[in-house]
This record gives C-alpha cells, sequence and structure tokens, in this order.
C-alpha cells in the first residue's frame, strides 16, 4: 500500500469517526429540540415570569386599583356591582389576585390546560374569589367568541411580544372593550440608553434564537407606537426598569425596560 493511500486510510478512519459523531449528535439534538424548547420555556414561565411578577407587584397594585373604581357596561353585572375583565396572557396566574372579588374573567392564553391549573391546580384557591367565564386558546390575534363592546376591562402584562400580529391583537382589544372601556398594560420595551444591549435584543429577537425559547418573545419589539394608532381616546403612559434579585439575570437585563399605561376606548 503506497502512502498516498496509506493518508487516505487515516482520513476515513479518524475524520470518520468525528463525522459520525456530529452527525449523530446533530440527528439528536433535531429530535430533542421540541422538547428543550418546551421544558426552557416552562421554566421561563414558573421560574422567571414569576419572579418578575414580584418585582413588579407594587407597580400592578398601583395599575390595578383603577379596576376598583369602573362601573360595568353589562347592566347585570352592573346591579351585582361587577366588572368584566378579559386578560390576553394569563400565563401563571399572576394578576388575578390584583382583580376584585366577582370579577369575572375571560383568560386569553396558548396554554392549552389553563383551566385546569386555575381551577384544580395546587394554587386554585388563589383564584377561587374571580369567576372564570372563558377560556379562549390563542394570543389575542382572533377574538371572534367575544362579541364587540363585551368587555370593561382588557389587561396585558409582558404578552404583546409574544402575539402573532400585534396589530390583529389590538384592533381585537379596541372592538371587544366597551365604550369607555379600559386598557391596561405593563409590557417591557427595547434598552433605550444601552447601546450593547439593544444591540443584542435586536439579534437575539430577528434572528429567532430568543423567541424560539421563550414563547415567541421578541425583545426589540416597542408596542407604544401601534397601541397610539388604534384609535383609543385617550393614552397615558409612564416608564419604569424592573430591579431586584432573579435567578436568572440575564433575562432579566434583556427584559427590564417597560412601559406602564391606560387606554381608553
Amino acid at each position: 500500500m503506497s502512502n498516498s493511500d496509506l493518508w487516505v486510510r487515516d482520513i476515513i478512519t479518524n475524520y470518520g469517526f468525528v463525522s459520525f459523531v456530529f452527525t449523530y449528535a446533530i440527528f439528536w439534538i433535531s429530535s430533542k429540540w421540541s422538547d428543550l424548547q418546551r421544558s426552557v420555556y416552562k421554566s421561563c414561565l414558573t421560574g422567571f415570569e414569576v419572579e418578575c411578577a414580584e418585582l413588579s407587584s407594587q407597580y400592578k397594585k398601583n395599575l390595578f386599583e383603577l379596576l376598583q373604581h369602573i362601573i360595568s357596561n353589562d347592566s347585570r353585572l352592573r346591579s351585582m356591582g361587577c366588572i368584566r375583565v378579559l386578560e390576553i396572557g394569563v400565563k401563571t396566574g399572576e394578576n388575578i389576585q390584583f382583580y376584585p372579588d366577582n370579577t369575572h374573567l375571560i383568560c386569553v392564553d396558548r396554554n392549552l390546560k389553563l383551566a385546569d391549573y386555575l381551577i384544580n391546580g395546587n394554587r386554585s384557591w388563589q383564584f377561587s374569589h374571580i369567576i372564570i367565564e372563558r377560556l379562549i386558546v390563542g394570543d389575542g390575534c382572533s377574538l371572534k367568541d367575544v362579541s364587540t363592546g363585551h368587555v370593561d376591562v382588557v389587561v396585558t402584562t409582558r404578552s404583546l411580544c409574544s402575539v402573532t400580529s400585534i396589530e390583529s391583537t389590538l384592533r381585537e382589544i379596541h372592538r371587544v372593550l366597551a365604550p369607555g372601556g379600559q386598557y391596561l398594560f405593563i409590557e417591557h420595551v427595547p434598552e433605550s440608553k444601552g447601546i450593547f444591549i439593544r444591540w443584542l435584543q435586536k439579534v437575539l429577537s430577528r434572528t429567532g434564537v430568543w423567541p424560539s425559547f421563550f414563547g415567541g418573545c421578541h425583545l426589540d419589539f416597542d408596542p407604544i407606537a401601534h397601541i397610539k394608532n388604534v384609535g383609543f381616546d385617550r393614552i397615558t403612559w409612564d416608564t419604569f426598569t424592573l430591579e431586584g434579585y432573579v435567578s436568572h439575570t440575564f433575562q432579566l437585563i434583556l427584559s427590564r425596560e417597560h412601559i406602564l399605561g391606560v387606554a381608553v376606548r
């Protein structure tokens, strides 16, 4: 056997094995990719998002205080001193604690098991003061099962970044609100000061890396311009930075800037 033949044999022996291992690794990762995505997103919902809800609890308390003063457009609910709220992106139900007793809640969420979680889960007792009127599976882009002018309040918190179409979602929010109804929102927005962080938010979002693991979340999305264009009569908002300890510091750094506001139909 010539030296060239020996060289070819060595290449096949050494690099053939490496190629096999690499190919197998790619195949294995591909087969587990969906499970990995679900696992990361579930961990985010039950860990990081819960921690963010705790850090923002005072901001939420101040915002949702408005619910105590709303009079329902529905005569039946009005006679009982109740209101109807539609929340898009209920997640683990962290906002429900702020809703007045006997609030009629329409839940909009992608989680197929949300109803079971709210009614039969370990934390269901925390939601017993409200009445779950309906569960809609989706992200808010289509609320065709909700009549025009049917709800008194719509709520989104850290949810608009993940909807399929922000324009469709906001149009639906505007449509389902009763005249004088209020849209309450707390949403994270891109970094305005840190150039590197803003660049990172854009790269992670537009390459699809971040949305693929975190439920479609886009870190570079700023919703306020879209909210202005829907046709609300009045919009007021302010900004704040979420600060404090969380178990995933990197995630907080990338989504710490927020807007908080009210839009009146």
